[in-house]
């Protein structure tokens, strides 16, 4: 199997799917990473926190997924490699900024 290389976490404000300065940096971190050591697959990983509705997260989490997806093709990554994982609201009840995110994961 693809071992984990690396993850890079990316932060949302809530009900948002803006790129911060912050999270472009981490993107592109990843991005350099990836290029690097010649990734396998980039795991993009969307989460949402449980507030608000179940529907209105799975669409977040799809469009900060998205979001994440073009800065990584937009910073040099092969799209092919890239997985889109929108994994919705993460059901671990903590509705803190720890759920808006999404997971960069490198495989090698």
């Amino acid at each position: 199997g693809a071992a984990e290389a690396g993850r890079y976490l990316v932060y949302f404000n809530e009900f948002s799917a803006f790129l911060s300065p912050d999270a472009q940096n981490v993107i592109a971190e990843a991005a350099g990473k990836a290029k690097e050591f010649g990734a396998r697959t980039v795991l993009v990983q969307g989460r949402a926190s449980a507030t608000g509705s179940a529907a209105a997260n799975q669409y977040l989490t799809e469009t900060r997924t998205q979001v994440v997806y073009d800065a990584l093709q937009k910073d040099g990554v092969d799209p092919t490699i890239i997985r889109q994982q929108p994994l919705g609201q993460t059901t671990t009840g903590d509705t803190t900024v720890m759920d808006r995110r999404v997971d960069i994961v490198l495989l090698r």
